[in-house]
């Protein structure tokens, strides 16, 4: 027998009970026998494998690739990762070694090469991918720039996107405070989220609260557990018409603190195994980080509307209410030397007057600051101008304003640019003693200046001054937006307030 079919024959024996597929070619590369494990692989025959035919289950994308590897450089082996197309229409992704295929007397007679079926391998790998681009979006959705119901949404449909579930909601529990709300959802028909809430309040014990009050996930079997439940009423006839049968709830806890919880709903026969109620788990932490986000950003914007409330208060009782008891006290005084000496009269009542005038400017800038559109409408350098003319009517300064073109930038970074100059000009009148102030606003390279100066008794900015606390409030402000705050300062020495904000885009 030939050297080439005596190793025919053995590899032949070999291969039958291989639990991996094998395949020979000669040298030419064409195909002299396929074990019954390529052929499942396949879903071909042997007859259909040999010769040129093998190259035939090949994906055309790879062909060129498969028949480079086994036509290669002789004693070196190739490893490669075509896709079979088998004849149903089915892909799989096969892992192929390919070597030499050698005689008895040390010839390269032909090539050899192992493939193993690794679609499953793939597809895992390729979920676990999809999964961490998937936590990686929802931990950047993070964000102030929209609502907390928009990021949950966000984080609702990531789950969906990248899970075997149809639909998903997250609710936020605090049962002290009575709260129960589904906050976001994905793939859930209108009124399901009301139903929800509403069967919370008849006492069903639903999978979400389980694992807010357990800390763990809980499965329940949609149309068993809930249809027989009466405090369900209202979800019955969603879940008669959904195309989902369970529900597996994970817990939203963060800091210890358990948050709510986040409830995905599966159809027969695709319940979540370990690693995806694992990955569930993963995505409940980042929803419980964005709730407790949201709810001290809440508490944040909470202390900084007390706090504008008690600036405008302050601003009122040193401004406008001051006016208002001068009018009074200088009419009582006119209305006196009216009936005794008419003609000593008109100095009250020009002093009056010049009350009333500074009172309606006062009013004019208050309300200009409360208008929700002043900015928009307005602009920063508007807001500024009124804040000047304010300042000279109210405390007779000399302010000074040089200001360029409006700034392009967004509101908020506007808004922090005003408040900070508003915070800046109060403490010049209250604690600087100045007789003049110049407020600048530019465009620089590196982004837009403001800058407050005063000729007042100036103080030590490193010192602890109950009247100077302002200047942590600025540099938070400044801080949650990027900009930076410096204050240059001395006894006697005046102060000055500088800001700069990132450009715009």
């Amino acid at each position: 027998m030939p050297p080439a079919a005596a190793a025919d024959e053995v590899f032949r024996a070999l291969s039958v009970c291989s639990p991996v597929g094998l395949i020979l070619t000669d040298r030419g590369g064409r195909c002299t026998y396929t074990n019954p494990r390529y052929q499942a692989i396949c879903g071909v025959p042997l007859a259909a494998s040999l010769g040129d035919g093998w190259l035939e289950s090949i994906h055309p994308d790879d062909r060129a690739a498969a028949a480079a590897a086994w036509a290669g450089i002789p004693g070196q082996e190739y490893e490669i990762e075509p896709r079979i197309v088998r004849p149903d229409g089915s892909v799989r992704r096969v892992h192929v070694r390919v070597a030499d295929l050698m005689d008895d007397r040390g010839e390269a007679i032909g090539r050899v090469g192992t493939v193993d079926d690794v679609t499953e391998r793939v597809e895992e790998q390729r979920r676990v991918e999809r999964r961490l681009s998937a936590l990686t979006r929802v931990a950047g959705s993070l964000t102030f720039d929209q609502s907390t119901e928009a990021t949950l949404d966000d984080l609702a449909a990531s789950v969906v996107e990248v899970t075997q579930a149809t639909a998903c909601a997250v609710t936020l529990i605090d049962e002290e405070q009575g709260l129960f709300r589904t906050a976001g959802t994905c793939g859930l028909p209108d009124g399901y989220a009301a139903a929800i809430e509403s069967s919370y309040r008849a006492g069903a014990l639903l999978a979400s609260l389980e694992a807010y009050r357990t800390r763990r996930p809980a499965q329940r079997m949609a149309r068993g557990d809930m249809l027989h439940d009466p405090h369900q009423t209202p979800l019955h006839g969603f879940v008669r018409e959904a195309a989902w049968d369970a529900l597996v709830a994970v817990p939203l806890v963060s800091r210890g603190r358990a948050l709510g919880a986040m409830s995905c709903a599966y159809p027969v026969g695709r319940e979540p195994d370990a690693d995806e109620v694992a990955f569930l788990a993963a995505v409940a932490d980042q929803a419980a980080v964005a709730a407790e986000t949201a709810q001290l950003f809440a508490e944040i914007q909470g202390k900084a509307a007390l706090e504008e409330r008690q600036r405008l208060a302050r601003e009122l009782h040193d401004s406008v209410s001051q006016a208002l008891f001068g009018i009074g006290l200088g009419a009582r005084t006119a209305r006196t030397l009216i009936d005794r000496d008419p003609a000593k009269a008109a100095e009250p009542l020009d002093y009056v007057v010049s009350l009333a005038e500074a009172g309606l400017t006062e009013m004019r800038a208050l309300i200009f600051e409360l208008r929700p559109d002043a900015l928009e409408t307005e602009g920063l350098v508007g807001l500024l101008e009124h804040q000047a003319a304010a300042l000279r009517t109210r405390h007779a300064l000399r302010v000074e304003t040089t200001f360029g073109p409006e700034p392009v930038v967004s509101l908020a970074v506007k808004e922090m640019l005003y408040r900070i100059a508003q915070e800046a000009l109060h403490n010049t009148t209250k604690h600087a003693q100045a007789s003049s102030v110049t407020v600048l606003m530019r465009e620089e390279p590196d982004g837009i200046l403001l800058e407050v100066a005063d000729d007042g008794v100036g103080f030590d900015p490193a010192g602890s001054f109950p009247g100077h606390l302002g200047l942590r409030s600025m540099r938070e402000r400044a801080s949650r937006l990027g900009a930076s705050v410096e204050v240059e300062s001395a006894p006697g020495r005046g102060t000055r307030t500088r800001v700069l904000a990132p450009p715009g885009p």
